[in-house]
């Protein structure tokens, strides 16, 4: 019965990063979330406040008002740690379906910028965020395109680590 109780509140999900766009899927339902990673901070006395996240930050504009795709970087993925990090809070909280839900397994998959492989510093750096986001397992995956529906958490760990 505990078994069976823990299995409703605890998710796996997938997060596919682009410098454009940012998708989470749940393995075990439909859901997901699909933007643009951009996140509105209003400064104000050297204080920040998140405004919005995703393509309604386009809509804020005024004074002391900055818009942040914290995927966009010359030379690597992610250029914010910090705002990538509540961007990935934020798609978390819109893909789980419960308020009770355990802390999710997350497959991290950057699909841009992987010519020759991850490096050691750049897994490191997509573990870390999805933990700082709330995950309390990850694996880094690199590959072909994940479909949710025909994978599972379990699968892809056990290939990540036969590798």
């Amino acid at each position: 019965m505990l078994r069976s109780l823990f299995s409703k509140l605890t998710s796996d999900l997938l997060v596919e990063i682009t410098q454009e766009e940012l998708r989470v899927y749940s393995f075990s339902t439909d859901t997901k979330y699909i933007d643009e990673p951009l996140i509105a901070v209003e400064v104000v006395d050297e204080k920040e406040t998140i405004k919005a996240i995703g393509k309604t930050s386009k809509n804020c504009i005024g004074p002391g008002i900055k818009i942040v795709n914290p995927f966009k970087h010359s030379r690597s993925m992610i250029s914010s740690f910090t705002y990538a990090e509540k961007i990935l809070q934020y798609a978390f909280k819109s893909v789980l379906s419960s308020a009770l839900a355990a802390s999710p397994r997350v497959v991290m998959h950057q699909l841009e910028k992987i010519e020759g492989g991850l490096t050691e510093v750049e897994e490191r750096l997509l573990r870390e965020l999805a933990m700082a986001a709330g995950a309390r397992e990850v694996v880094i995956y690199q590959g072909d395109r994940i479909v949710p529906g025909q994978e599972t958490f379990g699968t892809i760990k056990a290939r990540v680590n036969a590798a």
